[in-house]
């Protein structure tokens, strides 16, 4: 049996508080993204809205809201999913099987038969320009490799059957735009929207274009992926997806987009090239998969394993003894927390700048000694009081490239930003001797299991708390 939405959503059911089903009547403009809103301090559980304003077809928000939600989805623990990336994009990944046959194709719209208004797409934040396609993972063929590259962006209805893809130029999609706009092609693309969660975490893996996306999903799926052809697109499309836009992008053709709310939790106008839909694919009783973009699991899926993967990648090649790399949700993305064993003096402000050097969204970096959890904001907090002079272990750099989603940047010619950037070094210094920390338990007791003084009934408990707490602090 393939691996789809469908046998992710009966995973999440026999998971106890992981999927909540909504039965009453929402609005797809600005309701359903205010309740998933409101229940992110609770676990941030996915929810199921049954009945939705205006269609027949079922919402489902909120898949990505934790690491353990997306690490459970490929049979991994969140503390290896990192490092079980990183090895599965260095191994031979699986062919594709091709479907002649596929599940997509339940209900189909060729041309101006196509009506994206007949889909539940979603108003979420209350200044967003208009409705947007938030979860649709983008498929496109590299002109240079011929291998699949996939990504998500933003994605702005403007009509019954266009829309445009917002596709920065660092990024692969956008750098394929550059290109053919300047020798004057267009793009097919196809914009997939609801599959497995691998789909959507293999597109923000930003593997190497010689790497084709589909067989990487099929690597963190374990099982060879299944594609079929395009109807009026050259594209292997996903054949059991639940939604499929085919569609034709004029990367020279540029419209206004936005301003839409985004993961710093401001909003940013742009323009971007308009698409023109030029086949709608429909599997039989579709579920519309929708992403808040200010709630965390924008962040989350961003983030983990992706961007902290490439970021404890491009760190551990400068300094070997990295440990731990985490981009915290709450700081909008733009710090990391490193824990590295430091074998010389100087090698946590090298860390720091490595950091800084491979990532540019980041602003702050903190890094700290292998015993302290970078997972523990208290102990990252502690550290960074305890083990630092500001004087000495602290430094900036002035007038560094920043982001257009910060509202503190500096806006310099040509609209780009600049901004200042912090390292931390809260590490022990080696010389003189350090003294130890005094909270460590006697020899014996380091791992001490406290289910073995309790109850079962007053384990379950605290088990059930902390599980929340730790959700809540992702």
């Amino acid at each position: 049996m393939s691996e789809d939405l469908r046998t992710y959503v009966e995973q999440l059911r026999r998971r106890r508080g992981e999927l909540i089903d909504v039965r009453r009547q929402v609005s797809p403009v600005g309701e359903i993204s205010a309740v998933v809103k409101s229940l992110e301090p609770m676990g941030k559980p996915a929810v199921m809205f049954h009945d939705v304003e205006g269609t027949e077809i079922p919402v489902i928000m909120g898949l990505f809201g934790t690491r353990d939600r997306l690490a459970n989805s490929l049979g991994v623990d969140r503390r290896s999913l990192v490092t079980h990336v990183l090895s599965l994009m260095g191994s031979e990944l699986p062919e594709v099987i091709p479907v002649t046959d596929p599940e997509i194709d339940g209900y189909v719209r060729e041309g101006n038969e196509v009506d994206l208004g007949s889909l539940p797409i979603g108003v979420h934040s209350r200044d967003d320009a208009g409705a947007y396609i938030t979860s649709g993972v983008v498929a496109a063929r590299d002109p240079r490799t011929g291998a699949i590259n996939t990504g998500m962006y933003r994605i702005m209805i403007t009509g019954s059957n266009t829309l445009t893809v917002n596709a920065a130029p660092d990024h692969d999609l956008g750098r394929i735009f550059l290109a053919a706009a300047r020798e004057g092609r267009n793009v097919d693309i196809a914009i997939v929207i609801g599959h497995h969660p691998a789909y959507a975490i293999a597109s923000q893996l930003k593997n190497p274009v010689e790497v084709d996306a589909h067989e990487l999903t099929g690597a963190l799926l374990g099982q060879r992926f299944p594609v079929t052809a395009g109807l009026t697109v050259d594209l292997d499309i996903p054949a059991d997806a639940e939604i499929v836009l085919e569609g034709v992008v004029r990367p020279a053709d540029r419209v206004d987009e936005g301003p839409f709310g985004e993961f710093t939790y401001y909003y940013g106008a742009a323009q971007a090239p308009e698409c023109t839909v030029t086949a709608m694919r429909i599997r039989t009783d579709p579920i519309f998969h929708d992403l808040h973009p200010t709630h965390d699991e924008h962040r989350c899926l961003w983030l983990f394993p992706g961007r902290e993967a490439r970021l404890f990648q491009a760190v551990r090649a400068v300094v070997p003894g990295v440990q731990q790399a985490r981009i915290p949700f709450h700081s909008g993305s733009l710090s990391a927390f490193l824990s590295i064993t430091k074998a010389r003096q100087g090698d946590g402000k090298q860390a720091a700048l490595a950091a800084l050097a491979s990532d540019h969204f980041l602003k702050h970096v903190v890094v700290v000694d292998d015993d302290v959890d970078v997972f523990d904001d208290a102990a990252v907090l502690w550290a960074s009081n305890v083990r630092v002079q500001a004087d000495i272990d602290m430094f900036t750099i002035p007038q560094a490239k920043g982001i257009r989603m910060d509202p503190s940047a500096t806006v310099v010619s040509g609209g780009d930003r600049i901004t200042a950037k912090t390292g931390l070094d809260a590490t022990r210094p080696l010389y003189p001797q350090f003294p130890e920390r005094a909270d460590l338990p006697f020899r014996g007791y380091e791992n001490l299991n406290p289910a073995d003084y309790l109850s079962s009934d007053d384990m379950k408990h605290i088990n059930s708390i902390s599980r929340v707490l730790r959700q809540i602090e992702e």
